[in-house]
């Protein structure tokens, strides 16, 4: 689909059929999305599909009140979490990919950085992480309504262990968007936009 009409054609959508979107579409969406830039090439992004009933319920009892019907009526979840172990990821992207990287490359992920994040303040890398974690979201709801399905992205719920323990994810894993997709006949009201020249000065 072309870019400018995918964009203008994806919108907020609240209410779904109920019926369930396979895994395998859930997946690709995924596959697709991470290929999202992100700082250092960092990619510190980790995902559950909530796939079961019982899990679903567990998710549910996290969210504001309002946001309940959707994740029960929704096709599949996501929920995005930011890996909060940032030098270890860089490591861990050395040791997986070092076979293709540059002697120089690869000498940023096992030292130079890590020894950059360390250096970073708790709000600091809260703010990085944030940053990464929209970008993702934003190719993800993308991939979603390129493939046929609307989507919603949640920012109330409870953003504790909480929803770890819930979906057996390590707490190196910060929750912080929940995604709710699924097949509505609802189209979604269409934004109202800022005139872009509103938005960017020529300097």
């Amino acid at each position: 689909m072309e870019y400018l009409k995918l964009n203008k054609s994806r919108h907020a959508v609240k209410h779904f059929d109920g019926s369930r979107i396979a895994t395998v579409d859930v997946k690709q969406i995924i596959s697709t999305a991470v290929l999202a830039p992100s700082a250092h090439n960092l990619q510190p992004w980790f995902f559950a599909i909530v796939d079961s009933n019982e899990k679903r319920q567990l998710l549910i009892d996290e969210v504001e009140q309002g946001n309940a019907s959707q994740l029960e009526q929704a096709g599949a979840i996501i929920v995005v979490f930011s890996d909060t172990a940032i030098s270890e990821r860089s490591r861990e992207i050395a040791q997986k990919m070092g076979s293709e990287m540059s002697p120089e490359m690869l000498q940023r992920y096992n030292k130079i950085y890590p020894e950059r994040f360390s250096q970073y303040s708790p709000s600091y890398t809260s703010d990085y992480l944030a940053l990464n974690a929209g970008i993702i979201t934003m190719n993800l709801v993308l991939a979603i309504n390129d493939m046929g399905y609307k989507s919603n992205i949640i920012l109330g719920f409870h953003k504790t262990d909480h929803v770890n323990e819930a979906l057996g994810v390590p707490l190196r894993y910060r929750p912080e968007i929940i995604i709710t997709l699924g097949r509505s006949e609802e189209k979604g009201e269409p934004h109202l936009n800022l005139p872009a020249d509103m938005m960017f000065k020529i300097v």
